[in-house]
Parts: C-alpha cells; structure tokens; sequence
C-alpha cells in the first residue's frame, strides 16, 4: 500500500469534490457552479485545492482511465482493437468490437460522451474562478493551478474530439439555465486549435518537475500537446515538441528499470510515469485484479500474440511474458499454482478464453484475488516510452527532426533493462517498425485503437480481426462513433448526427 502523504491528501480532495458535484449527471448540466456557494467559497488556497480535484474527478471513469467499477476497466477498451476481445457485457464493448455500434444502444458510446463532458464542466467552473485566488495565491502557484485545469480540460476534449469529432465549444460555466441546446457543433479544427492554444498556457504555467503525486506537470502536458498534434496529422510540429523535450538537459523523465514495476510494485516516484490516476490503500481501492486476472473478461488474441518478434532464435521478446498469461505461468490464484486453470475465487465469465492467453499487465500473479476491492496500484495513462515512441514515429512520418536521435528514442525503449531486444539499423527503420514497437510496449494500455484511426488503417486492420473459435471477423463501425442518441433527441434539428448512423 502506498505512504504518500501527498497523494492521499489529495485524494482525499478527490473524494470530497466529487461529493460536491455528484449531482451533476445530466448532460445537460454541464455547470455545477451552484454546487457551491460562491460567499463561502474561493476564499483560501484549500478552496482552490478542493476546487482543483474536482476537474481531476472524471479520469476514474472506466470509460476514461479508472479501474475495477462495474465488472471492467479502462484497459479493456483495447477489445475494440485487433489485439484483444471480451466475453463481458461491460460498457457493452463486444457489440462495437465486432461492428454493432448504434447512437442508441448505450455502454461505452454513450458513458465516455457523458463523463468526459463532464469533466469539462468541472474544468470550466475551476477556471472560471481561478481569478479570484489572484488576491492570495503567489503568481507561481496561480499559473500552475490554472496550467491543470488548462491540462485536464484538454485531456476530456481531446478524447470527446478523438471519437466525436465536431463539437461545441464550451469554454465557460453554462448555466442550467441558459439553453445549452442552442449551441452549435464547431468544426474539430476549431476545438483543436483551441486545444493547442490552452495546453501551451498550461505547460508554460506547470512546474518543470518529476510527477509523483497526481498532479500534471509540465511533462504531461507536453506529452499531451503531442498527443494532439499528432490525432490531428500535425506530425512536424510534433517531432519538434517531443524532441525539444526528450533531447533537452530540462527532461525530469526517463525509462524506468523494470516494465513490471511500471504497472504494480514499483509505481511510487517511478520515473517513466508522466501522469496516472492514482489510488491509496487503505481506503481508495480498486478491483483490477479480479476483473482482469480472474474473471478474464477481456483476453489476448492470438494474432497479437504471434506478432511479438523473436529475441534470439526460440526465445522471444521478453515483454510478452510479461504482459500476457501463457500455460505454465505461474499465478496463484488457481488450483495448481500454473495458468491456466480452475480458479479459486471467481470465475464469472465461465471459462478461460478460447485463445488460451489472459492479461497479465497490471495484474500481480503472487497476489490471491478476492471479491472485495483489494488492488491500489495506479492506472499509468502517460509513459515517457510512448513520448519516445511518439517522437519516432513524428520524425519518420513528417521526414523532418533529427533521424538518429529519433532512432535512438526507438532503441532506448526496445534495450530498457530486462528487455534488452537487438537494436533497429537506420535501414529497417520504418513507419512500420515503429507501428509494431508501439503495438507491443504499450499493450493493454488504451491506446492501440486510437493509433489505428490516427494511421487511418483501421478500416484494414479491424476488418481482418478474428474474434471467436469460429473464424468470426469484425466489421468497421466507422472513423467517429455516434452522437449518443439521447442527446441527439435534444439537439436536432440544430446537429445533425455523425456520418453513417
């Protein structure tokens, strides 16, 4: 169980502002100002701080980043990729997974929409009364508390633009009663250039500091400019960023030792973690390790796990050992003590998958799982490997930057201690190496959905995905999800829904 003080002061505002704002559930509400009284508000820097939690209470949504609520988490969105499937109704992701998505049919579409506005909301509400901490706060603190909410609010916009694409621009607390329905679509280059303006203010507001205790830094939102730039074809502009960065005396991050640790047992002050969301034992828990270790409701496919390459004839890349549960593993939570086998807590999704593999990223296989909440390891959702991975592939992309030191960032993540897999020559260094690279380290992760509509292969790649026993290929839904139908009854005639629903 984690010590810091820190982090569980902070957390414990967590807490406290969700209780605050735990009635704005509604779309529609997106200001939850009148949740706290302005006369007894924003008079000390521990309002501001409270106030600041609360812009960080939506990433523990499990369609945005949290872990263990309801019968899944975060993670398991990488069914709706090619690498990875479900036998569970969570959020209901096999539907969109094999090609069923409808603006109706709920789960995901519309739970992500939901959560990530509101977000927004909370964000709006910090900001637009930051101004009044100007009387008591150093000039310092009031730029880095401003730089995350800047931060935050990105981060919900640049998911909801990622899926949605056009949406209202909502930069300012929105009344109940002021007609929120009234507000147009902008276009997705609008909210982007937004975007881009808002996280520079950010990262020139945010300490230049190591993270370690659920606050964004400079370092996030520097890995968060180059997640925008690059969903948005601006991959130049990106190899700049990143490389800026990365190649700077300035960088407060580097790989860490073990890839294992990164995910359980040596989280606290680890320096590849950018950003997570943080959890503290004894009382802020989670069930991860049920849902994925036990319960195996999201699993491997085999096409994935075929794709990790060799490290020496008959021995393969190390990481897959590390991420996936293969026969003969050793787990203790089953009966034998070896993966797989009859397990003796849980067994919800009635069997282990098809494919023969489990995740094992994130999950500890020396710890018994429990139906109680019992895990506390946080949810890394920014890793300095994907800001190296990102890096390379900006540069081979745009051609532009310094080829070798972008070589270089490859190389660094595929030689990290305990991986140590041969180096890529100039020669082999591709686009399509760097697609692999990424597709390896960071599985299980969240992100190989996204990185297969931003290559725009998607439509390629998902439609060859072999789901079940039987050979069952996957359709398409499309480049943008559905505007949940239910907003959609609000907001017509003045939107107009998504192409092809």
């Amino acid at each position: 169980m984690k010590n810091n003080i820190k982090t569980l002061k902070f957390f414990g505002w967590i807490i406290i502002a969700a209780m605050f704002f735990s009635a704005c559930t509604d779309f529609m509400e997106l200001n939850p100002q009148d949740k706290i009284s302005s006369e007894t508000f924003w008079k000390t820097e521990k309002d501001v701080q409270g106030a600041l939690a609360a812009t960080y209470v939506r990433y523990r949504s499990t369609a945005i980043a949290g872990l263990g609520a309801g019968n899944g988490s975060a993670m398991d969105h990488d069914v709706i990729s090619d690498d990875a499937h479900s036998g569970s109704g969570f959020l209901s992701l096999q539907p969109i997974a094999t090609g069923g998505i409808s603006s109706s049919q709920g789960g995901y579409v519309s739970t992500l929409w939901q959560d990530a506005w509101q977000g927004v909301a909370y964000c709006n509400y910090f900001l637009d009364n930051i101004d009044r901490a100007k009387t008591f706060l150093s000039d310092a603190k009031y730029k880095q508390y401003k730089g995350e909410g800047l931060f935050n609010r990105c981060y919900f916009y640049n998911e909801l633009v990622q899926y949605y694409g056009d949406l209202p621009l909502v930069l300012k607390s929105v009344a109940t009663t002021d007609p929120y329905k009234e507000m147009p679509r902008e276009s997705k280059a609008t909210i982007v250039a937004q975007l881009l303006k808002d996280i520079d203010e950010a990262i020139a507001g945010l300490p230049n500091i190591a993270y370690t205790n659920g606050h964004a830094v400079k370092g996030s939102a520097i890995m968060l400019k180059v997640r925008i730039l690059m969903n948005n074809d601006k991959y130049a502009e990106a190899a700049t960023v990143a490389g800026d960065y990365i190649n700077s005396p300035d960088n407060k991050f580097k790989l860490a030792d073990s890839y294992e640790g990164i995910f359980f047992g040596q989280q606290d002050k680890n320096p590849e973690i950018m950003f997570s969301v943080q959890y503290a034992g004894p009382s802020d828990l989670h069930q991860l390790d049920q849902y994925t270790g036990s319960r195996m409701s999201c699993y491997p496919l085999a096409d994935f796990v075929n794709s990790y390459e060799e490290k020496s004839p008959g021995v393969k890349d190390p990481r897959m050992k590390m991420t996936i549960f293969q026969k003969g593993d050793v787990w203790v939570q089953s009966n034998t003590g070896l993966f797989p086998a009859p397990n003796t807590v849980t067994n919800a999704e009635g069997r282990i998958p098809w494919t023969g593999y489990a995740w094992r990223k994130y999950v500890n296989p020396a710890l018994v799982q429990a139906r109680n909440q019992i895990s506390d390891q946080d949810n890394v959702i920014m890793r300095y490997a994907d800001l190296l991975l990102r890096y390379a592939e900006a540069v081979v992309t745009s051609g532009t930057g310094d080829r070798a030191l972008a070589l270089k960032a490859l190389n660094d993540v595929r030689g990290r201690k305990g991986v140590e897999m041969p180096p890529v020559a100039d020669a082999d260094f591709t686009i399509e190496k760097v697609r692999h690279e990424r597709r390896i380290e960071l599985a299980y992760e969240g992100h190989r959905y996204k990185d297969l509509i931003r290559w725009k292969i998607a439509d390629q790649v998902i439609t060859k995905k072999v789901y079940d026993a039987k050979g069952s290929k996957c359709k398409f839904n499309g480049w943008l999800w559905p505007v949940p139908q239910g907003v959609m009854d609000i907001m017509s005639p003045l939107w107009s829904q998504n192409e092809g629903y």
